[in-house]
């Protein structure tokens, strides 16, 4: 049996290689998975935060694929190559679905700086699902673009609170976001405030650690309340204006940003997505 090679990744200082998310299975995560997938495709319209140890991106891509599978497309913003095209290959070919059919459900779009993550999800990701008939995006990685230190901190503060009132605009319009995100310490420490932020900006917040035992435990960490009364439109309007720059917009960055396909012959690069005609 021939091996399957990588997938090839553009080497970037800041990034190390991805590590295979594994095969996707109903079993990947042994203590209810199913939990966060059925509550991730109930009703439209949430953000969820999972984070924990590394398995998380298997989990999240089996969550992808059940999605995909059920002939839904899907978008990911990568800000950590922690994207495995080879994973979703092999549960189409374990459940006999024609991958090339599979794969053409999901687009792809990298980020290596924050400027570039807040380009993609916030400008261009809204219009892009609209564009593809979906409602449903995964970000990985939002948060490792934010602690290189090229960027100041109130600066991917403001980043980070202008990308609060995106999710729930997004929100707002019934669009559900995962944001996926290893758990980690990083230097200098007050970098570290940021994740705390991020976790109460979401409505549910998902930790995978590993017990007492040795296995995989999926924890339920928070869940936060529908207020009553509450316009999350409008609050979601006098967040991003609020965190404005005199400059008026946020078109920070001269790195483009743009949704990619996985190629479906052979060479497992990811493709530019042609524009749409009208």
């Amino acid at each position: 049996m021939s091996k399957t090679k990588p997938l090839p990744v553009p080497n970037h200082r800041r990034y190390p290689s991805p590590q295979p998310a594994g095969n996707i299975n109903d079993h990947a995560v042994p203590l209810h998975s199913s939990g966060i997938i059925r509550a991730f495709a109930e009703k439209p319209g949430k953000v969820f935060l999972l984070y924990g140890e590394r398995a998380i991106f298997q989990l999240s891509l089996q969550m992808a694929a059940q999605a995909m599978a059920g002939g839904k497309p899907i978008a990911v913003v990568d800000g950590c190559n922690r994207f495995d095209v080879h994973a979703l290959s092999r549960f189409a070919r374990t459940r006999k679905i024609d991958p090339n059919k599979f794969l053409s459900r999901i687009f792809i779009s990298r980020g290596f700086t924050c400027y570039q993550m807040e380009q993609a999800i916030a400008h261009k990701l809204p219009a892009f699902l609209a564009g593809i008939h979906s409602n449903t995006a995964l970000v990985f990685g939002l948060l490792d673009t934010f602690y290189d230190e090229q960027a100041s901190l109130r600066e991917v503060r403001q980043i980070l609170q202008r990308l609060l009132g995106s999710f729930q605009e997004m929100k707002s319009k019934g669009i559900s976001l995962l944001l996926v995100c290893l758990e980690r310490t990083v230097a200098p420490q007050e970098r570290n405030q940021l994740f705390g932020t991020l976790k109460k900006g979401v409505d549910r917040v998902y930790k995978l650690n590993i017990n007492e035992r040795g296995a995989l435990q999926l924890l339920l960490e928070s869940r936060q309340p529908v207020l009553r009364g509450f316009n999350e439109t409008e609050a979601a309007g006098k967040l991003s204006a609020s965190c404005r720059t005199s400059k008026g917009d946020y078109n920070y960055g001269t790195d483009r940003t743009n949704f990619h396909q996985p190629d479906r012959r052979g060479t497992c690069k990811l493709v530019k997505v042609p524009p749409r005609t009208p």
